[in-house]
């Protein structure tokens, strides 16, 4: 790889990771501030972009689920690699995607100390904070929620991604 193809490459996952980062303070919704960065740099369709909606906070805000940052990666993982309706029939392109799940999957683990969202709170601030309760969603926020911990855990899972797209020749957007 030569020296100008590297440094696009590391100038796409810096963006990816800058661009989630931002979206995450100014907009919050991990799952869908995760696609949405990679969505600005490879050609995401929009459906997907609502459809993780509901993913951030651990399923709804509850905190119980996976971190939305990660589902919104494995939703992002699976446009680009899952098996289509027009391939439905073919039960082993269930598994297509996978090996790079795992991947992600693994580094998200050992980065945040585990996958749930109450997980990587406790990872980022010693506690957990539930979201769906005022004060305490008011203490989050004032521990650095928005401010600095999860943009960073945005813009490190879109950077994973992008790294992931890149590896497996996803192209990238033009422009």
């Amino acid at each position: 790889m030569t020296g100008g193809a590297e440094s696009d490459r590391e100038k796409i996952i810096k963006g990816v990771y800058q661009r989630g980062y931002e979206l995450e303070q100014r907009y919050y919704g991990c799952a869908q501030c995760v696609v949405a960065a990679v969505q600005d740099f490879f050609p995401v369709n929009s459906a997907l972009f609502k459809a993780a909606t509901s993913f951030s906070g651990g399923f709804g805000s509850t905190i119980e689920g996976p971190c939305g940052a990660l589902t919104g990666g494995i939703m992002v993982l699976s446009y680009f690699f899952g098996r289509s309706r027009e391939e439905y029939s073919d039960i082993g392109l269930l598994r297509r995607p996978g090996p790079m799940v795992r991947v992600y999957w693994d580094k998200f683990k050992q980065n945040y100390g585990g996958d749930s969202c109450r997980q990587v709170q406790y990872h980022l601030f010693g506690k957990a904070y539930h979201f769906l309760d005022s004060i305490e969603y008011a203490q989050y926020e004032e521990a650095g929620g928005h401010r600095d911990k999860c943009p960073a855990v945005v813009g490190q899972a879109g950077a994973w991604l992008a790294e992931l797209l890149l590896d497996n020749k996803v192209p990238i957007l033009k422009g």
